[in-house]
């Protein structure tokens, strides 16, 4: 059984400059990198934490590392070289069985984890209390194209796309309020026909992203107020 490859999400935003992003950087990165403010702040913490966490568990998925519909079960091994994944396939792997709304409740580990890779790259840097982006242009643009997709309903034309829509416009882009609600509808539609005939593996990268959204519906301070 194989997953979908894992290509790189941002180089996916098309026709805009923003498509200028490290060769490397996978979902998780690029749902963090995303969180930013213009004033150096991740607006919604907790939700970009529950983000980057569905984020990794849909990498695990879309290389066969990781099944499950209900729950989600680690397959083969965790040390491939890549850090964040690897974590998370190391926790399910040794963690008793646990439905997937368990997995969304402690997240800062990952949002933090995400942000010292990106300082480590050199994408971001840290000045005082604040988050510097080395390329804040090509970032803005981005933002602004997520939120266009999200909230036009437009279907992305690849799957790296459409979940980098849904997780990052879910936690705001670093622009507005969450909008989780929104891409929780979106989700079966857009995913789907992507991820029909990626067997078990599929399922819980549609799981992952459900149970995500889900959870950063229920994480607004005040839930009304998310989109």
């Amino acid at each position: 059984m194989t997953g979908l490859p894992a290509d790189r999400p941002v180089d996916a935003i098309a026709d805009t400059p923003a498509g200028t992003t490290a060769d490397m950087e996978g979902l998780a990165l690029a749902v963090c990198r995303l969180s930013l403010s213009p004033r150096g702040r991740l607006l919604h913490p907790h939700q970009v934490g529950i983000a980057v966490r569905a984020a990794l568990f849909t990498e695990l998925g879309r290389t066969g590392r990781l099944v499950g519909r209900v729950r989600p079960e680690a397959i083969g091994e965790s040390d491939t070289g890549s850090p964040l994944p690897d974590a998370l396939h190391r926790a399910v792997a040794g963690r008793r069985p646990a439905l997937w709304k368990r997995w969304f409740n402690h997240v800062d580990a990952d949002r933090q984890a995400a942000t010292d890779a990106l300082v480590s790259a050199g994408r971001w840097r840290v000045e005082g209390h604040r988050l510097v982006d080395a390329d804040p242009g090509s970032t803005v643009l981005q933002q602004q194209r997520v939120t266009e997709l999200l909230t036009t309903k437009q279907p992305p034309d690849t799957l790296d796309l459409a979940l980098l829509v849904l997780l990052a416009g879910g936690h705001g882009a670093g622009l507005g309020r969450p909008a989780p609600r929104r891409s929780r509808r979106l989700a079966k539609e857009w995913l789907e026909p992507h991820l029909r005939t990626a067997g078990y593996g599929g399922d819980a990268t549609l799981a992952a992203v459900f149970y995500g959204l889900s959870a950063m519906r229920r994480a607004h301070t005040v839930p009304w107020l998310s989109r």
